[in-house]
Formats: structure tokens, C-alpha cells, sequence
């Protein structure tokens, strides 16, 4: 049963943040490093342990209301004017998962300084939002490129320059207290911080079951999707197909739900492609196409390092491997190509050819099934999974329109630009 699948949190939560941080090598284990200094200072200022974990959940997903590598890199390099756009988009984000829901707080309000706060810092939304922005000022001001032992004297200077009015005089003590050791700053920047989160930081011993698993990949189905209008609603239409057809092959339960699971992931590494790559209305050069190609890589490097859903891993990340070798970017064959990996494969296909692109509106189901059967006949995809699809065709259709449908609902309603609408009839 789906419900005796257990996760550990920490390990998802840290491969995430890890995913989300992914656009840029100048942004890479921000939220990591945000999350251990955030730890860190709460440890010290004694707060409840079930305080100092909602506070770390929040730091490690806290910029996933920023959808696309520009964003990111904007905000880390202080270049963004409404830093208060993406912390809206984020609570939101949090709201939709019961077990993210109350951290949601502290991700609406990490980027708001002490001086238009109107309420005491003794509250624990407050105080744990003003740990968070302090935690993130310092993350953006480290230099990447110099030795942080030469930097530390320069950031804490900083940081206590904007004492009273960015931050609040308890927090900046608080910081100086906890950063007053070298052994803090070389964990920061530590290339193996995220082994040291796994074995140390609050969630470590926190065991999960499938449905919060399934939650969490929702939420992470919305921000590779809506980054744009014009996919806004594809991870949804692939999930639901892939999880379908699974079921019409007579699995059982469980591997309906990770089926379920792996489409929701299987466009993560798509979170480092550029927005002009993914909405380019013509062609892609082969330029532009290389860089497309890592997106599945990334997908499986991510989800291959969260114990027990490496089935999902190959799942999701072999969608556009073929059967004769000619896919992307493993170069597998038939014999490496299992039947859950086959059919994501055929989810997909079907999904996007039927849903509208910048370039082109969707195709009528019939004109899809031709075309996956020309792949079969081609030796590039399954014959027996697009022969199922077949069979169930008009159902499967309206299910997958059906998914995307409310999942425009939500990105209409919190995240879209007028275009969306257009994105599903």
C-alpha cells in the first residue's frame, strides 16, 4: 500500500533546494547555506525544536516563488526592485501543502525589514522571518570567488551597520553570537554542506509518508511549470497520462501513485533551461537544443539522490531516451528501458503533441496516435504502451485536459500572465 512508503524529509527537502539553486553556479546552495546559518541561530537563541525545524524547512525552499533563472539571479545580486513579488508567489506555494503550510509565514515576509514591521519581534513569525532575511543578506553578500575567512569581519560589519532598520537590534546580536566561530563560516561555504545538513540538521530523523511525498511533488510540479504560460500546465497533463496508462496495464496502487509521483518530477532539471529556450516560438538552433538535452540528467541527479524513489528517478528522467539508443542523454537501449520509464515516455509525447506550444496549437488525439505510432514502427517507443493508450484514447484525453484545467486554475488565479488563459481550451 501507498501509505508504507516512507521518505526521509530532510533528504527530499535538501535535493529540492538543491534543484531549485540549480539555474546559476553564482546561486548554487543558496538556500542551503540560508537554511544552515538559520539553524544555526536558532539553536542559539534556544528555540523549541519544533520551531527551529519549520523555520529550516522555510530557509531551504524559501525563493521557490521564484520561477525562473533570471529571477534568481536578480534577487541574489540585489538587482531586484519587488523582492516582494516572489515571496507572495512562495507563500502560496506553501499554503497548498499542508506540512509546508506553517512556514508559510516566514516565507511571505523573509525579505521585509524591521523598519516596516508594526508588530513586536517576540512573535515567532516575526522573529523567525527577521532570522531568515538576516540569514539571506549574508548568503548574498559572501563572494564566491574569495576565501570566506578574509570576508567575515567585512559581512558582520555590514550586517551590524543596518541594525535598527533592516534588521532588528536582537537579531543582529544574535547573528554576532553565532557567527562568531571560523568553524561557522567554513560550514557555510563548505562544498559538502548538503552531507552535513543530511547527517545533522533538524528533519534528519523525520520519516514521511507517500502522501506527503505526493504533496511536495505538486508543489514542485507548479514551479517547473509555471514558469511560463506556455507549460504552465504540462507536468500536470504528463502525471496524470503516465499514471493512467499505469493503471491500465493492471499495476497495483503503488506503482499508479509513483507513476503519479515521477511525472510530476520528470521536467525538474528544466528549472536551469533559460525562459527564451523554452518559450522560443521557432525552431531551436543545435546550440540551444545542447542545452535542452541536460534537463533529464538533472532530473535523474536529483531524484537518484533521495533514497528510495530511485525507481521514480529512472522513471522520470528516461522520457526522452528511445529504444534503439537514439534518445537523450544516457544513450540507453531497450534492455536498460524498464516498462515504468517506457511509459513516461509515451506520456509525454502524447501530452505535449496534444497541448499548445508557442509554435503551434495542440494536435486532435488522432493525429497524436498516429504520430506515436510511426515512432513504434520506427523501433523508438513502446508498441504495446501506445497500443493501451490507444484503446483508452477519448478518456485518457478528457483526464489529462481535465488535470490541466486545474492546474490553470491555479496559476490563472496566482501566477499568470493574461496569455495563460489561452493555454487550455
Amino acid at each position: 500500500m501507498l501509505r508504507e512508503i516512507y521518505v526521509n524529509l530532510n533528504n527530499i527537502f535538501l535535493s529540492l533546494s538543491d534543484a531549485i539553486d540549480l539555474a546559476n553556479p553564482d546561486i548554487a546552495c543558496h538556500q542551503m547555506r540560508c537554511a544552515y546559518m538559520a539553524w544555526q541561530m536558532a539553536t542559539q537563541a534556544g528555540l523549541p525544536h519544533d520551531r527551529v525545524k519549520r523555520l529550516y524547512m522555510a530557509a531551504l525552499l524559501h525563493d521557490i516563488g521564484a520561477l525562473s533563472p533570471i529571477d534568481k539571479t536578480r534577487l541574489h545580486a540585489f538587482e531586484e526592485a519587488d523582492a516582494n513579488a516572489h515571496c507572495i508567489q512562495g507563500e502560496v506555494l506553501f499554503q497548498s501543502v499542508p506540512l509546508l503550510a506553517p512556514a508559510a509565514p516566514i516565507v511571505r515576509h523573509h525579505h521585509r525589514d524591521w523598519r516596516d514591521c508594526d508588530q513586536p519581534i517576540s512573535l515567532p513569525d516575526v522573529m523567525d522571518a527577521q532570522i531568515l532575511l538576516l540569514a539571506d543578506w549574508v548568503e548574498r553578500l559572501i563572494q564566491r570567488h574569495s576565501f570566506i575567512l578574509n570576508q567575515m569581519d567585512g559581512i558582520t560589519h555590514q550586517i551590524q551597520s543596518m541594525e535598527g532598520e533592516t534588521f532588528h537590534p536582537d537579531i543582529v546580536a544574535l547573528f554576532t553570537a553565532t557567527s562568531n566561530r571560523e568553524e561557522f563560516w567554513l560550514d557555510v561555504t563548505s562544498s559538502r554542506l548538503y552531507g552535513l545538513l543530511l547527517r545533522e540538521a533538524p528533519l534528519r530523523s523525520t520519516e514521511v509518508p507517500f502522501e506527503d511525498i505526493a504533496s511536495i511533488s505538486q508543489v514542485i510540479q507548479k514551479i517547473i511549470d509555471f514558469r511560463s504560460p506556455f507549460t504552465a500546465t504540462h507536468s500536470a497533463g504528463v502525471a496524470q497520462c503516465a499514471a493512467l496508462i499505469t493503471g491500465h496495464f493492471g499495476y497495483m496502487e503503488t506503482e499508479v501513485g509513483l507513476m503519479q509521483l515521477a511525472g510530476n518530477f520528470h521536467d525538474l532539471g528544466k528549472l536551469i533551461i533559460p525562459n527564451a529556450i523554452l518559450e522560443k516560438k521557432g525552431k531551436l538552433t543545435w546550440e540551444e537544443f545542447q542545452i535542452v538535452k541536460q534537463h533529464t540528467y538533472f532530473t535523474y541527479e536529483v531524484l537518484n539522490s533521495i533514497d528510495r524513489l530511485e525507481r521514480v528517478a529512472e522513471w522520470a528522467a528516461f522520457h526522452h531516451e528511445k529504444l534503439d539508443g537514439t534518445g537523450y542523454p544516457f544513450r540507453v537501449t531497450a534492455e536498460k528501458i524498464n516498462t515504468g520509464a517506457r511509459i513516461m515516455a509515451v506520456a509525454d509525447i502524447f501530452t505535449a503533441l496534444t497541448e499548445d506550444r508557442p509554435y503551434r496549437p495542440g494536435m486532435p488525439v488522432e493525429k497524436a496516435l498516429a504520430i506515436l505510432q510511426e515512432q513504434v514502427r520506427d523501433g523508438k517507443i513502446e508498441g504495446r504502451v501506445v497500443t493501451l493508450l490507444g484503446d483508452h484514447a477519448r478518456d485518457i484525453a478528457e483526464r489529462v485536459k481535465e488535470a490541466q484545467r486545474d492546474s490553470l486554475r491555479f496559476y490563472t488565479q496566482h501566477f499568470s500572465a493574461p496569455t495563460a488563459k489561452k493555454q487550455v481550451a
